[in-house]
Protein backbone atom coordinates (compact mmCIF):
# COMPACT_ATOMS: atom_id res chain seq x y z
CA UNK A 1 0.00 0.00 0.00
CA UNK A 2 1.49 3.70 -1.20
CA UNK A 3 1.73 5.60 1.78
CA UNK A 4 1.06 9.56 1.82
CA UNK A 5 4.30 11.40 1.02
CA UNK A 6 5.65 12.05 4.27
CA UNK A 7 9.06 13.07 5.96
CA UNK A 8 11.14 10.10 6.64
CA UNK A 9 9.55 8.96 10.23
CA UNK A 10 6.75 8.65 8.16
CA UNK A 11 7.42 6.97 5.51
CA UNK A 12 9.30 3.85 7.52
CA UNK A 13 6.42 4.02 10.18
CA UNK A 14 6.58 0.64 11.64
CA UNK A 15 3.76 -1.78 10.77
CA UNK A 16 2.73 -1.94 14.61
CA UNK A 17 1.69 -6.01 13.82
CA UNK A 18 -0.17 -7.61 16.35
CA UNK A 19 -0.28 -11.38 17.68
CA UNK A 20 -2.82 -13.70 16.24
CA UNK A 21 -4.05 -14.31 19.82
CA UNK A 22 -4.78 -10.18 20.21
CA UNK A 23 -6.49 -10.55 16.54
CA UNK A 24 -9.03 -13.04 17.53
CA UNK A 25 -9.23 -11.53 20.81
CA UNK A 26 -9.75 -8.04 19.79
CA UNK A 27 -12.69 -9.59 17.12
CA UNK A 28 -14.46 -11.17 19.39
CA UNK A 29 -14.83 -8.25 22.10
CA UNK A 30 -16.06 -6.25 19.00
CA UNK A 31 -18.37 -8.75 17.31
CA UNK A 32 -22.02 -8.10 17.67
CA UNK A 33 -21.68 -4.27 19.53
CA UNK A 34 -23.51 -2.34 16.61
CA UNK A 35 -24.03 1.18 16.16
CA UNK A 36 -26.38 2.49 18.75
CA UNK A 37 -29.79 2.96 17.40
CA UNK A 38 -31.26 5.72 19.51
CA UNK A 39 -29.88 8.79 20.52
CA UNK A 40 -28.17 9.27 23.97
CA UNK A 41 -30.48 10.14 26.86
CA UNK A 42 -27.87 13.02 27.00
CA UNK A 43 -28.49 15.42 24.01
CA UNK A 44 -30.27 18.48 24.16
CA UNK A 45 -33.52 18.83 22.65
CA UNK A 46 -31.46 21.82 20.31
CA UNK A 47 -29.06 19.65 19.33
CA UNK A 48 -30.83 16.63 18.93
CA UNK A 49 -32.88 18.48 16.45
CA UNK A 50 -29.77 18.28 14.11
CA UNK A 51 -29.48 14.13 14.36
CA UNK A 52 -29.29 11.90 13.52
CA UNK A 53 -26.85 12.33 10.27
CA UNK A 54 -25.79 9.38 7.95
CA UNK A 55 -22.60 10.74 6.83
CA UNK A 56 -20.44 8.09 4.23
CA UNK A 57 -17.06 8.06 4.42
CA UNK A 58 -14.40 5.32 3.48
CA UNK A 59 -12.52 2.23 4.46
CA UNK A 60 -8.70 1.98 4.25
CA UNK A 61 -9.18 0.58 0.39
CA UNK A 62 -10.97 3.59 -0.37
CA UNK A 63 -14.52 1.76 -0.70
CA UNK A 64 -17.33 4.26 0.54
CA UNK A 65 -19.12 3.99 3.73
CA UNK A 66 -22.25 4.90 5.41
CA UNK A 67 -22.09 5.64 9.34
CA UNK A 68 -25.51 6.96 11.00
CA UNK A 69 -24.54 9.58 14.40
CA UNK A 70 -27.16 10.29 16.93
CA UNK A 71 -25.26 13.06 18.49
CA UNK A 72 -22.40 14.52 17.77
CA UNK A 73 -19.11 12.60 19.18
CA UNK A 74 -17.83 14.00 22.89
CA UNK A 75 -14.93 11.43 23.05
CA UNK A 76 -12.80 12.32 19.65
CA UNK A 77 -9.28 10.17 19.19
CA UNK A 78 -7.55 12.25 16.34
CA UNK A 79 -4.15 10.30 14.34
CA UNK A 80 -3.92 13.21 11.76
CA UNK A 81 -3.10 16.62 12.94
CA UNK A 82 -4.59 18.68 9.90
CA UNK A 83 -7.91 17.14 11.62
CA UNK A 84 -6.82 18.36 15.25
CA UNK A 85 -6.49 22.42 13.61
CA UNK A 86 -9.50 22.17 12.03
CA UNK A 87 -11.86 21.34 14.91
CA UNK A 88 -9.51 23.52 17.20
CA UNK A 89 -10.67 26.26 14.59
CA UNK A 90 -14.39 25.29 14.70
CA UNK A 91 -14.29 25.82 18.46
CA UNK A 92 -14.49 22.00 18.84
CA UNK A 93 -11.96 21.82 21.40
CA UNK A 94 -14.16 20.26 24.01
CA UNK A 95 -14.60 17.01 21.71
CA UNK A 96 -11.06 15.99 21.62
CA UNK A 97 -10.49 13.24 24.11
CA UNK A 98 -6.68 13.21 22.59
CA UNK A 99 -4.58 13.46 19.45
CA UNK A 100 -1.04 13.40 17.82
CA UNK A 101 2.14 15.57 18.85
CA UNK A 102 1.65 18.35 15.36
CA UNK A 103 3.52 17.81 12.60
CA UNK A 104 5.79 21.11 13.51
CA UNK A 105 4.29 24.22 15.23
CA UNK A 106 0.58 24.47 15.06
CA UNK A 107 -0.98 27.55 13.40
CA UNK A 108 -0.72 30.25 15.66
CA UNK A 109 -4.81 30.76 16.14
CA UNK A 110 -5.16 27.55 17.66
CA UNK A 111 -1.67 26.70 19.21
CA UNK A 112 -2.69 27.95 22.84
CA UNK A 113 -5.63 25.33 22.49
CA UNK A 114 -3.31 22.63 20.76
CA UNK A 115 -0.95 22.91 24.25
CA UNK A 116 -3.92 22.21 26.51
CA UNK A 117 -4.75 19.04 24.37
CA UNK A 118 -4.09 15.39 26.09
CA UNK A 119 -0.76 14.25 23.49
CA UNK A 120 -0.80 10.30 22.86
CA UNK A 121 1.82 9.03 23.56
CA UNK A 122 2.44 6.96 19.75
CA UNK A 123 4.05 9.66 17.56
CA UNK A 124 1.47 9.03 14.65
CA UNK A 125 -0.79 6.07 15.84
CA UNK A 126 -1.78 3.95 18.97
CA UNK A 127 -2.38 0.28 18.45
CA UNK A 128 -5.74 -0.88 19.14
CA UNK A 129 -5.34 -1.55 22.61
CA UNK A 130 -4.64 1.79 23.24
CA UNK A 131 -7.50 3.16 21.97
CA UNK A 132 -9.91 0.77 23.36
CA UNK A 133 -8.70 2.03 26.84
CA UNK A 134 -9.16 5.08 26.38
CA UNK A 135 -13.17 4.41 25.16
CA UNK A 136 -13.45 6.78 21.92
CA UNK A 137 -16.57 7.25 20.34
CA UNK A 138 -14.73 8.74 17.27
CA UNK A 139 -11.55 7.93 15.28
CA UNK A 140 -10.26 10.87 12.70
CA UNK A 141 -7.30 9.62 10.88
CA UNK A 142 -5.21 8.96 7.76
CA UNK A 143 -6.46 6.26 5.52
CA UNK A 144 -3.28 4.10 6.07
CA UNK A 145 -3.91 4.12 9.66
CA UNK A 146 -6.98 2.24 9.62
CA UNK A 147 -5.08 -0.79 7.88
CA UNK A 148 -4.45 -4.36 9.36
CA UNK A 149 -0.86 -3.49 10.20
CA UNK A 150 -2.45 -0.65 12.75
CA UNK A 151 -5.75 0.53 13.80
CA UNK A 152 -7.59 -2.05 11.92
CA UNK A 153 -10.94 -1.89 9.57
CA UNK A 154 -12.95 0.69 10.11
CA UNK A 155 -16.16 -1.58 9.86
CA UNK A 156 -14.80 -3.47 13.14
CA UNK A 157 -14.82 0.17 15.04
CA UNK A 158 -18.51 0.39 13.78
CA UNK A 159 -19.61 -2.81 14.93
CA UNK A 160 -18.32 -1.16 18.59
CA UNK A 161 -20.45 1.66 17.97
CA UNK A 162 -17.62 3.77 17.42
CA UNK A 163 -17.47 5.99 14.33
CA UNK A 164 -14.72 6.73 12.03
CA UNK A 165 -13.37 9.48 9.73
CA UNK A 166 -10.76 8.80 7.19
CA UNK A 167 -9.43 12.48 6.30
CA UNK A 168 -10.88 12.83 2.15
CA UNK A 169 -7.03 14.68 1.38
CA UNK A 170 -5.48 11.10 2.12
CA UNK A 171 -6.77 9.23 -0.58
CA UNK A 172 -4.82 7.89 -3.50
CA UNK A 173 -7.09 6.55 -5.80
CA UNK A 174 -9.49 9.54 -7.14
CA UNK A 175 -7.32 12.90 -8.43
CA UNK A 176 -8.00 15.01 -4.92
CA UNK A 177 -9.54 18.77 -5.41
CA UNK A 178 -11.08 21.17 -2.92
CA UNK A 179 -14.68 20.27 -3.85
CA UNK A 180 -13.41 16.62 -3.16
CA UNK A 181 -10.90 16.94 -0.23
CA UNK A 182 -11.21 20.89 2.01
CA UNK A 183 -14.76 21.56 0.90
CA UNK A 184 -16.19 17.96 1.05
CA UNK A 185 -13.94 17.54 5.23
CA UNK A 186 -15.72 20.86 6.40
CA UNK A 187 -19.09 19.98 5.18
CA UNK A 188 -19.30 16.51 6.92
CA UNK A 189 -17.43 17.85 10.47
CA UNK A 190 -19.91 20.68 10.20
CA UNK A 191 -22.82 18.20 9.76
CA UNK A 192 -21.18 15.56 12.40
CA UNK A 193 -20.69 17.95 15.54
CA UNK A 194 -23.56 20.03 14.27
CA UNK A 195 -21.61 23.62 13.34
CA UNK A 196 -22.82 23.85 10.02
CA UNK A 197 -22.83 27.64 10.58
CA UNK A 198 -19.79 27.85 10.95
CA UNK A 199 -18.49 25.41 8.10
CA UNK A 200 -20.74 26.76 5.69
CA UNK A 201 -19.22 30.23 6.10
CA UNK A 202 -15.36 29.25 5.90
CA UNK A 203 -16.30 26.92 2.70
CA UNK A 204 -17.65 30.47 1.21
CA UNK A 205 -14.62 32.23 2.24
CA UNK A 206 -12.45 29.62 0.95
CA UNK A 207 -14.37 29.63 -2.76
CA UNK A 208 -13.97 32.78 -2.98
CA UNK A 209 -10.11 33.72 -2.18
CA UNK A 210 -9.65 31.31 -4.53
CA UNK A 211 -11.74 32.39 -7.31
CA UNK A 212 -10.17 35.54 -6.37
CA UNK A 213 -6.31 33.78 -7.03
CA UNK A 214 -8.31 32.21 -10.39
CA UNK A 215 -8.63 35.63 -11.34
CA UNK A 216 -5.50 37.34 -10.87
CA UNK A 217 -4.37 34.72 -13.22
CA UNK A 218 -5.99 33.65 -15.60
CA UNK A 219 -4.76 35.57 -17.89
CA UNK A 220 -1.20 34.99 -17.52
CA UNK A 221 0.37 33.07 -20.57
CA UNK A 222 3.32 30.68 -20.55
CA UNK A 223 2.77 28.65 -16.98
CA UNK A 224 5.73 28.48 -14.53
CA UNK A 225 6.45 24.80 -14.10
CA UNK A 226 6.89 23.70 -10.37
CA UNK A 227 8.55 20.78 -9.00
CA UNK A 228 7.22 19.96 -5.30
CA UNK A 229 10.23 18.26 -3.63
CA UNK A 230 10.60 16.81 -0.29
CA UNK A 231 14.39 15.84 1.02
CA UNK A 232 14.69 12.74 1.98
CA UNK A 233 18.55 12.99 3.24
CA UNK A 234 21.69 10.66 2.01
CA UNK A 235 20.73 11.87 -1.81
CA UNK A 236 16.89 10.62 -1.66
CA UNK A 237 14.01 12.86 -2.28
CA UNK A 238 10.20 12.60 -2.54
CA UNK A 239 9.07 13.74 -5.93
CA UNK A 240 5.25 14.62 -5.43
CA UNK A 241 2.82 13.29 -8.27
CA UNK A 242 -0.56 14.56 -9.18
CA UNK A 243 -2.34 12.07 -7.05
CA UNK A 244 -1.41 14.35 -4.41
CA UNK A 245 -3.33 17.72 -3.53
CA UNK A 246 -0.50 19.73 -3.58
CA UNK A 247 -0.88 19.10 -7.50
CA UNK A 248 -4.64 20.87 -7.62
CA UNK A 249 -3.11 23.92 -5.50
CA UNK A 250 -0.24 24.11 -7.75
CA UNK A 251 -2.74 24.15 -10.81
CA UNK A 252 -5.04 26.40 -8.81
CA UNK A 253 -1.93 28.76 -8.38
CA UNK A 254 -1.49 29.14 -12.13
CA UNK A 255 1.75 26.92 -12.27
CA UNK A 256 2.10 23.76 -14.47
CA UNK A 257 3.15 20.99 -12.15
CA UNK A 258 6.13 18.80 -13.76
CA UNK A 259 7.30 15.52 -12.29
CA UNK A 260 3.69 13.78 -12.44
CA UNK A 261 3.05 10.43 -12.49
CA UNK A 262 6.63 9.74 -11.26
CA UNK A 263 7.91 7.43 -8.42
CA UNK A 264 7.69 9.05 -5.00
CA UNK A 265 10.90 7.76 -4.07
CA UNK A 266 14.17 8.90 -6.19
CA UNK A 267 17.55 9.87 -6.60
CA UNK A 268 19.66 12.96 -7.60
CA UNK A 269 19.61 12.11 -11.65
CA UNK A 270 15.48 11.82 -11.40
CA UNK A 271 15.38 14.83 -9.93
CA UNK A 272 17.99 16.19 -12.22
CA UNK A 273 16.28 15.34 -15.55
CA UNK A 274 13.39 18.23 -14.53
CA UNK A 275 14.56 21.77 -15.25
CA UNK A 276 11.35 23.50 -13.42
CA UNK A 277 10.90 27.06 -13.10
CA UNK A 278 10.03 26.85 -9.20
CA UNK A 279 10.84 24.51 -6.49
CA UNK A 280 8.52 24.17 -4.05
CA UNK A 281 10.36 22.60 -0.88
CA UNK A 282 8.64 20.47 1.25
CA UNK A 283 10.70 21.27 4.32
CA UNK A 284 10.85 20.67 8.31
CA UNK A 285 12.40 21.83 11.18
CA UNK A 286 13.61 20.23 14.23
CA UNK A 287 11.97 22.99 16.39
CA UNK A 288 8.57 22.17 17.55
CA UNK A 289 7.66 25.43 17.60
CA UNK A 290 9.48 27.38 14.48
CA UNK A 291 9.47 26.54 11.39
CA UNK A 292 11.83 27.21 8.51
CA UNK A 293 11.95 30.76 7.28
CA UNK A 294 11.81 31.15 3.47
CA UNK A 295 15.65 31.64 3.67
CA UNK A 296 16.78 29.12 5.28
CA UNK A 297 14.58 26.75 2.81
CA UNK A 298 16.73 27.99 0.01
CA UNK A 299 20.04 27.69 1.61
CA UNK A 300 19.16 24.03 2.32
CA UNK A 301 18.72 23.76 -1.04
CA UNK A 302 22.08 25.33 -2.11
CA UNK A 303 24.19 23.23 -0.03
CA UNK A 304 23.09 19.96 -1.60
CA UNK A 305 25.74 19.24 -3.57
CA UNK A 306 23.84 16.78 -5.82
CA UNK A 307 21.24 19.82 -6.78
CA UNK A 308 23.54 22.50 -6.65
CA UNK A 309 22.99 24.03 -10.24
CA UNK A 310 19.68 23.25 -11.14
CA UNK A 311 18.36 26.79 -12.60
CA UNK A 312 15.43 26.99 -10.02
CA UNK A 313 17.61 26.78 -7.25
CA UNK A 314 20.47 29.09 -8.55
CA UNK A 315 17.65 31.76 -8.97
CA UNK A 316 16.16 31.15 -5.54
CA UNK A 317 13.40 30.35 -7.17
CA UNK A 318 12.01 28.46 -3.99
CA UNK A 319 8.75 28.01 -2.36
CA UNK A 320 8.79 26.68 1.16
CA UNK A 321 6.08 24.95 2.29
CA UNK A 322 6.60 23.18 5.49
CA UNK A 323 5.29 19.34 5.62
CA UNK A 324 2.38 19.96 8.09
CA UNK A 325 1.32 22.50 5.37
CA UNK A 326 1.26 20.10 2.59
CA UNK A 327 -0.52 17.42 3.52
CA UNK A 328 -2.87 19.03 5.97
CA UNK A 329 -5.92 18.75 3.66
CA UNK A 330 -7.74 21.29 5.63
CA UNK A 331 -7.42 24.92 7.12
CA UNK A 332 -3.76 25.74 5.68
CA UNK A 333 -5.09 24.97 2.17
CA UNK A 334 -6.05 27.90 1.10
CA UNK A 335 -3.40 30.10 2.35
CA UNK A 336 -0.88 27.76 0.64
CA UNK A 337 -2.17 28.38 -2.71
CA UNK A 338 -2.42 32.19 -2.16
CA UNK A 339 1.14 31.75 -0.75
CA UNK A 340 2.06 29.91 -4.60
CA UNK A 341 0.89 32.36 -6.60
CA UNK A 342 2.38 35.07 -5.22
CA UNK A 343 5.59 33.29 -5.43
CA UNK A 344 4.92 32.61 -9.43
CA UNK A 345 3.17 36.17 -10.55
CA UNK A 346 4.17 38.40 -8.01
CA UNK A 347 3.08 41.11 -10.35
CA UNK A 348 -0.37 39.52 -11.05
CA UNK A 349 -1.51 38.41 -7.30
CA UNK A 350 -1.76 40.62 -4.78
Amino acid sequence: MRLPAACPFLIIQPAGMLSILFLFIFSLALAGCGQPSAPPPAATAAHSAAFPVTITNYDTAENPLTYTYYRSPLRVTITHPGATELLLELGLENHVLATVAPYGPPLRTVAEKYSRLAIMPARYAPTPEELLKMQPDMIIGWAHHFSDGSLGDVRTWHERGIATFIMPSSLVKTKPTLDNTVYSLLADIGRIFAVEDKTTRLIKDYQARIARVEQSVRGIAGKKTVMVLQDQGNGQFILYDNSYLISTMITLAGGKHIADNVLSAAGAETVLAYDPDFIIFVSFSKSSTEELTDAEAVAHLRQLDELTNMRAILSGSIINLPFFTVNNGGVRTVDAVEKIARRLYPEAVN
